[in-house]
């Protein structure tokens, strides 16, 4: 089968679209729970496309664990609440309306 746990998948939908997933859990009726660089959720198997590489993970994988298994991979994830360096603030200016 090829939508089996550690299978590597392309998300085609949604605004995940055109990242790498895991998949961490079978749901059943052709859906599967999804994590990697994309958002940890269920997901319904059309919205994926399966690849050749799959990685050595157990069911139900924390986000930690997905994210190493990917490294191997050569596939990185984008940690969420990355320290961003900030642009500078814009300026308020008075109002001249009366």
């Amino acid at each position: 089968m090829l939508f089996t746990i550690g299978r590597v998948c392309i998300k085609l939908a949604g605004r995940d679209a055109g990242k790498y997933c895991v998949i961490v859990a079978d749901e059943g009726n052709g859906y599967v729970t999804i994590d990697g660089q994309t958002r940890r959720r269920k997901c319904n198997v059309h919205h994926l496309e399966p690849t050749s590489k799959t990685v050595a993970i157990a069911s139900g994988a924390d986000h930690k664990a997905v994210v190493a298994a990917l490294k191997e991979q050569d596939i990185l994830v984008e940690e969420k609440g990355a320290a961003r360096t900030p642009g500078p603030k814009p300026v308020k200016r008075a109002s001249t309306k009366k």
